[in-house]
């Protein structure tokens, strides 16, 4: 089922029948401000085993999800002052923060390393989804970062084409548009060295000054 939203106002009637999908221990396929991803709720491991099985991803690695604050994201990742501070410098954006996890996140999700990668990105859709269920939503990219990278395949960016070739592999699909697909840069606030992981869209300037 594909669901027509506009970034800006999303209906509340729509979102309201998506997160019941998520809720049920559904698939979707939503936009966030580096391109669609699969997502689901953080707590169904029927969802969750799903995209890792459609991802093809590795058991032990660590999952990503999307809150829509910073007291959410304290409820999930090992927190520092210092480490608080960066979010609220680059949140909401295309950045992913990673940390060590807490005991509320299930082991499918931080994986062997015991780590979480955290979002929060600047797309109204992914705040209302998350506020409504009341629980962060796992994201992961329906691109392939190496296919990207090596330029093998053409990227999903156009929902009609998402439908298309995963149709009928999810639940909803959230239709937003053509999104190009840019990745966002990964830095790693699991320990005192602060660590870039993968540059992306977000900007790191502010990191070498």
């Amino acid at each position: 089922m594909v669901i027509t939203l506009h970034e800006e106002n999303p209906k509340k009637r729509d979102i309201d029948s998506i997160v019941a999908t998520l809720k049920n221990g559904g698939v979707i396929i939503y936009p966030t401000d580096t391109g669609y991803a699969f997502g689901c709720d953080l707590f169904s491991k029927k969802g969750v085993e799903k995209i890792i099985r459609l991802k093809k991803i590795d058991k032990r690695k660590t999952l990503s999800f999307v809150c829509n604050s910073f007291s959410q994201i304290s409820e999930y990742a090992d927190l520092s002052n210092d480490a608080h501070k960066i979010l609220k410098k680059h949140l909401p954006g295309p950045y992913t923060f990673i940390f060590k996890a807490l005991n509320s996140v299930s082991k499918i999700v931080c994986g062997d390393k015991k780590k979480v990668g955290i979002r929060i990105p600047k797309n109204n859709i992914d705040f209302a989804l998350v506020e409504s269920l009341g629980n962060p939503i796992i994201s992961s990219s329906v691109n392939k970062y190496v296919d990207l990278l090596e330029d093998n395949v053409t990227p999903l960016i156009d929902p009609f084409e998402i439908d298309k070739s995963l149709g009928k592999q999810v639940d909803v699909i959230i239709d937003c548009g053509i999104i190009k697909p840019e990745f966002s840069t990964v830095i790693d606030l699991s320990t005192d060295l602060v660590e870039i992981i993968r540059e992306g869209k977000g900007n790191i300037d502010w990191f070498t000054d």
